[in-house]
């Protein structure tokens, strides 16, 4: 048997269909599992709503819809909680069954391609999705909206073949899935209005699609899966659609007062954002980037100009049309448009028209070839190559784009900031702190003993347990952490051998400092940094002041100052040629009440070559909080104007007051004043 024969014979086996959507699955897994630890950085608040609700549920409490955060679907939830239950209080819990959804959705889509044409343009359905930027992150977050495209896929599979086929059995499948995509998100409620013009459109076009009898199984079906939260709908109906109507164009403050510009407006935006400029939200998208890449962005057109050509011929281009203009009408009635997350509802439909351009083309290639053949006789069920390299060089392009632009993009500090990193970030050190929880890698959160209270203790400001659920979510609840209340009494508990304050630096913490036990080792930390969405500059989220033991301090200085101050030691390393870090050792022998900055000079022959001047410990526990017996880190990054110099370089260290200049005097062995205004250090 010749090659020739072989390949042919291959190309006709219906197993190379499996083992092509078989590789196509396993590198969408391999592209939505990668590093989803990790990437994206952080867990937004939505995100941690719903970990907060699915550990309602893994406690016993099974709603139909939860209300918090605006309201919300429930299936995504229950299925949150099983990877809750898995892997613990963890981003990658979430997120892992947001992965797996993603993952099956390249079949799902697939199956809705060759139900509604052929094999082939389901193949390239998933070939697209595999690596499309929007099926990417819709994978690789903890939104509810990714698991409502395979159901709706799903649903558009079994109904074509059960309409065409006339298979009741099929039919009454399609409306059980159909009924479960109601549970997902809102938008799958757009759906009802798509799937009653497509039967308008067969009762026009195509009176063979029209069968009745399967309507009906269908709709009975939807309707008996759906009916639990539909009754509750319509029986809270200001609770679970007053999101919608907050975001709704109708909304006179969000029209502006002029409806029809702006839907003209978002209409506009929105098609537009399939080819030239999509979401600009780095939640959803990089930002400002179109649906598809330029060659399938093409492909988009020509699809859509063949299936708009075609609506007579065949009512599978019709229910595409239909379903691609319905479900990007989420998006065009509400703010923000285009929204990714709202038209999620299109993917189904929207990767139709690309993969039947890309087919046309194979199948233009592929009669080219036939009609040249030399050989009279010779087979022509072998694989078009010209069609192969072609259309594959196109999906390849395009994928290699997609997937260095979203890798560049998880790294972006837009993406840092969108998806509010720095409140993982505290998370993370509480839970480091305490030895428990996830601690800010791998899937699973730590699982052991509660920590005790009397080995280590956090006090958490109430403002940052409430206003970030995140906090909430990825810290376990223990005695050993301690919300502090806005107004009422601070606790008065026995002090814990280590003790970490975590404060926001925007308030007066006076009160709470006080939490921290005399005598012991104070270390100041700014946090990690938060911006709001609409926002250019970062702020400062929190701050920790960690009171622990002073074993270990350095005992290399020694020195006494006036108003009761001594440096105790220091420890000086060089970060890098040009930077020194400098951390000092106070000790207060009796309270201080006056606000001193500190300084600390490199001097290389007399001359200045670096200097940082500024209040103990950062301003965060300044001097006049200093209380006697208080050891107090102090830490100085000194950036010099010429590289670090061991045995030349001398640090010179001392206090003064930034209101008249006034120093401290240092002390001699005799606690008199020396007249210095500062002491050396040596590096």
């Amino acid at each position: 048997m010749n090659k020739h024969s072989i390949l042919s014979r291959w190309w006709r086996d219906p197993t190379r269909t499996w083992l092509i959507l078989g590789l196509l699955t396993g590198c969408a897994a391999l592209l939505r599992f990668l590093l989803l630890d990790t990437l994206p950085p952080g867990l937004y608040h939505d995100e941690a709503y719903n970990g907060l609700d699915a550990l309602d549920v893994l406690d016993g409490h099974l709603p139909l819809y939860f209300q918090a955060n605006n309201g919300r679907e429930p299936l995504f939830i229950y299925s949150l909680a099983l990877g809750v239950a898995i892997w613990g209080r963890s981003p990658g819990a979430l997120r892992v069954i947001a992965a797996l959804i993603g993952t099956l959705t390249v079949p799902a889509l697939y199956w809705a391609g060759r139900e509604l044409f052929n094999r082939r343009v389901g193949l390239l359905v998933a070939a697209l999705s595999v690596t499309m930027v929007w099926t990417l992150n819709l994978s690789r977050v903890a939104f509810r909206a990714g698991m409502m495209v395979p159901l709706l896929a799903a649903t558009l599979a079994l109904l074509w073949r059960g309409l065409r086929d006339r298979r009741p059995g099929a039919m009454a499948g399609a409306g059980v899935a159909y009924g479960l995509a109601m549970y997902t998100y809102l938008a799958a409620r757009f759906s009802v209005i798509a799937l009653a013009l497509f039967l308008l459109y067969t009762l026009i076009w195509h009176k063979r699609r029209c069968w009745f009898r399967g309507w009906v199984l269908f709709g009975l079906a939807a309707l008996l899966v759906a009916a639990p939260l539909l009754y509750y709908l319509m029986t809270h109906w200001a609770n679970t659609m007053g999101r919608a109507g907050q975001v709704s164009i109708l909304n006179p403050a969000m029209n502006g007062g002029n409806l029809w510009s702006t839907l003209a407006r978002h209409t506009v935006y929105t098609l537009a954002s399939i080819i030239y400029r999509g979401d600009f939200i780095p939640r959803h998208n990089v930002p400002y980037r179109p649906f598809f890449d330029p060659l399938a962005g093409l492909a988009f057109l020509a699809g859509a100009w063949l299936a708009l050509t075609r609506l007579r011929r065949d009512a599978a281009y019709g229910l595409a049309l239909i379903w691609l203009g319905v479900m990007l009408l989420p998006t065009i009635l509400a703010e923000g448009a285009p929204h990714m997350l709202r038209a999620s509802g299109v993917l189904p439909a929207l990767l139709l028209f690309p993969a039947l351009a890309l087919d046309e083309l194979w199948q233009a290639l592929a009669r080219n070839k036939a009609s040249h053949k030399a050989r009279p006789g010779a087979p022509t069920t072998a694989p078009s190559w010209p069609a192969l390299t072609l259309v594959g060089a196109i999906v390849l392009a395009g994928a290699g784009q997609n997937v260095v632009a979203y890798a560049r993009h998880l790294r972006s500090k837009a993406v840092y900031y969108n998806f509010e990193a720095g409140a993982t970030a505290l998370a993370v050190d509480i839970n480091r702190f305490l030895g428990t929880g996830w601690q800010g890698e791998g899937l699973a959160a730590r699982e052991q003993n509660a920590p005790d209270p009397t080995e280590r203790r956090v006090y958490l400001a109430q403002r940052l347990w409430t206003n970030w659920p995140s906090v909430r979510y990825l810290t376990p609840t223990s005695d050993a952490l301690v919300v502090l209340p806005y107004q009422e009494e601070l606790p008065a508990l026995p002090p814990a051998r280590e003790t970490l304050l975590v404060l926001w630096p925007f308030e007066d913490n006076s009160a709470a400092m006080d939490l921290l036990p005399q005598g012991q080792l104070i270390s100041a930390q700014e946090g990690a940094q938060e911006r709001g969405d609409l926002e250019n500059e970062s702020r400062l989220l929190y701050i920790t002041l960690q009171a622990q033991p002073a074993d270990g301090v350095p005992a290399n200085a020694n020195i006494a100052w006036e108003q009761g101050i001594r440096l105790l030691g220091y420890a000086v390393e060089a970060t890098d040629e040009r930077t020194l870090q400098v951390d000092l050792y106070w000790q207060a022998t009796n309270p201080v009440e006056v606000g001193y900055t500190v300084f600390c000079h490199v001097l290389r022959d007399g001359q200045m070559i670096g200097q940082h001047d500024g209040p103990a410990a950062g301003g965060y526990y300044p001097t006049e909080r200093w209380r006697a017996g208080d050891i107090v880190r102090d830490r100085h990054v000194i950036e010099l104007s010429a590289p670090y110099e061991a045995g030349r370089d001398a640090l010179h260290v001392g206090l003064y007051r930034w209101e008249n200049m006034e120093h401290l005097a240092p002390l001699d062995q005799a606690g008199t004043p020396t007249g210095d205004t500062s002491v050396r250090l040596e590096p």
